[in-house]
């Protein structure tokens, strides 16, 4: 028979030894080592965090006299979104035929590098919007295109949803993804 996985404590981490001992801390019941649990298994349970909040405890004097700001009405999201066209690279390459320019000429004219012009002309990389703006600009051309957004229904959360652990790491990452 093999050797028992060792457990460990799920306050601080640390390997247990013997059987260890469960305790309720916030309604979770979780297994502690016997330090966790000298130090947080005799408090009452639901009376104490482990997890520090950061704020000082509220003081009981009188309340504020700063007076309420009114809040602002939100704005709506745009009902369009810009996009470069399919074929940029080739509406990009017949305007630079047409100028009779050279790339360097063009370049100091339209305010993009050579590499770039040569880039977007061939099809190498989509140009943004702001470099799409200076060629539409420059040789009178249309390469941003407004997508209508169609207007979905919001989703409703409950107002009885408390969200799971999972839910709450998922609302991270797609923070994390934004940035």
């Amino acid at each position: 028979m093999g050797k028992a996985k060792p457990k460990y404590c799920e306050i601080c981490g640390a390997p247990i030894k013997g059987p260890g001992h469960r305790i309720r801390i916030e309604g979770a019941e979780v297994l502690v080592c016997d330090k966790c649990y000298e130090k947080y298994g005799k408090k009452k349970p639901g009376t104490f965090s482990i997890m520090p909040t950061g704020r000082e405890p509220r003081r009981t004097s009188r309340p504020s006299q700063r007076p309420r700001r009114e809040l602002k009405p939100r704005r709506e999201k745009p009902l369009y979104t810009e996009e470069i066209v399919e074929d940029f690279a080739e509406r990009v390459y017949r305007a630079i035929q047409r100028s009779g320019k050279s790339y360097e000429e063009l370049s100091h004219e339209v305010g993009l590098s050579v590499n770039d012009l040569r880039a977007i002309a061939h099809g190498y990389r989509e140009p943004t919007i702001k470099e799409a703006r200076k060629l539409e600009k420059y040789f009178r051309i249309t390469l941003i295109e407004r997508v209508e957004e169609e207007l979905g229904e919001k989703k409703v959360i409950p107002r009885d949803y408390e969200p799971t652990l999972g839910d709450i790491a998922n609302i991270r990452i797609k923070k994390r993804k934004k940035k």
